[in-house]
């Protein structure tokens, strides 16, 4: 008696080109548009990264599901407000410093 085999190669999606095409890049890639960069103005936000403590982070969390905020809103309110009382805030980058910080226009 011989085992019957089973092939489920037909419930797969057929790739638009062969696999060898897709590995080694003899085939054109789709374009990819490119992000647009942030306007200026009161609704363009600007994404970046830092790091805070475990336990920061944890209060943080527990008071922005508490609070039914978003992360965003309370770090603008807590940096607006901690720079509310700070001259250097408010003066210019130098424009070869301000490029190099990737800063937008004003």
């Amino acid at each position: 008696m011989s085992k019957l085999k089973v092939t489920l190669g037909h419930l797969l999606p057929k790739p638009a080109q062969s696999v060898d095409d897709l590995l080694l890049g003899n085939s054109p890639s789709p374009q990819i548009a490119p992000t647009p960069e942030p306007t200026a103005g009161d609704d363009a936000k600007i994404r970046f990264t830092n790091a805070l403590p475990p336990n920061t982070f944890r209060r943080l969390q527990q008071y922005t599901f508490w609070s039914h905020e978003t992360i965003g809103d309370v770090l603008n309110d807590a940096l607006l407000a901690y720079l509310d009382g700070k001259p250097e805030a408010d003066r210019e980058i130098p424009a070869k410093q301000a490029k190099r910080r990737r800063l937008p226009p004003i």
